[in-house]
């Protein structure tokens, strides 16, 4: 007698879904901590203090401190580009170059020097000063008029210019131009209408330089005569 064949099937498993790592939650970029920065004069005055990070870069603050510089300075007439240039032990913050590269630290000071690209001045044998553009050439004011008097000099006979103009320097908040000449003046000039506002006379020799303070409300000048003199801007007295 025969048995009934028992067929047996073997029930697969369900199919294991695919290991999944889990990867764990981003973290937050951690921020640079903030420093206070001053930012001074060539006087020693503070200006402004900047907000930043170690790796913020001139261009990151640039507009907060045109912002806060350009009130200070009032509007420069004929400058068409007004500059302000940080620098910090000697050398010029540069774009680009973060802080904590140039060497700023929290409290250390960047000196600020304001240029206005767009004039310079020159000084000349003929007795004026004259200021121009450097980029089309033109000149923009003539400061003095043009004079050929003539002398003799101690040291060697030659002819020299005595209304010679020896130096002339801006101030330092762009607005006026103070000369020095070999007719033992120094003069100084409004350079938006070329009009000269106060004759600094008190030397007995021809001057051999002229300086402003650089909260520009002096004015310094050395001479052949062998002193040195300084000015009140607003009054004109030694």
């Amino acid at each position: 007698r025969s048995h009934p064949q028992v067929v047996r099937f073997r029930q697969q498993a369900a199919p294991r879904p695919p290991h999944r790592v889990s990867s764990p939650p981003p973290r937050a970029r951690r921020s640079l901590p903030g420093m206070f920065v001053p930012v001074v004069t060539l006087g020693g005055a503070v200006v402004t203090t900047l907000d930043v990070t170690p790796s913020s870069k001139l261009e990151d603050f640039r507009e907060q401190l045109c912002a806060t510089v350009g009130p200070r300075l009032g509007n420069i007439t004929g400058a068409t580009d007004l500059r302000p240039r940080l620098f910090h032990c000697g050398g010029e913050l540069l774009p680009g170059l973060p802080l904590i590269s140039a060497g700023v630290i929290e409290g250390s000071p960047l000196t600020l020097v304001v240029t206005a690209a767009s004039r310079v001045v020159s000084a000349s044998k003929d007795g004026t000063a004259r200021i121009w553009n450097p980029e089309t050439g033109d000149c923009l004011h003539t400061l003095g008029t043009v004079g050929w008097e003539k002398r003799i000099t101690v040291k060697d006979g030659a002819l020299v210019a005595s209304r010679e103009t020896i130096s002339a320097v801006f101030s330092p908040d762009g607005k006026f131009v103070l000369s020095a000449s070999a007719d033992c003046t120094a003069k100084i000039w409004n350079i938006t209408s070329g009009e000269l506002v106060q004759t600094l006379n008190g030397h007995r020799s021809r001057l051999s330089s002229a300086a402003f303070s650089p909260d520009g409300t002096l004015a310094v000048t050395s001479s052949v005569d062998l002193t040195t003199k300084i000015w009140s801007v607003e009054s004109g007295e030694c």
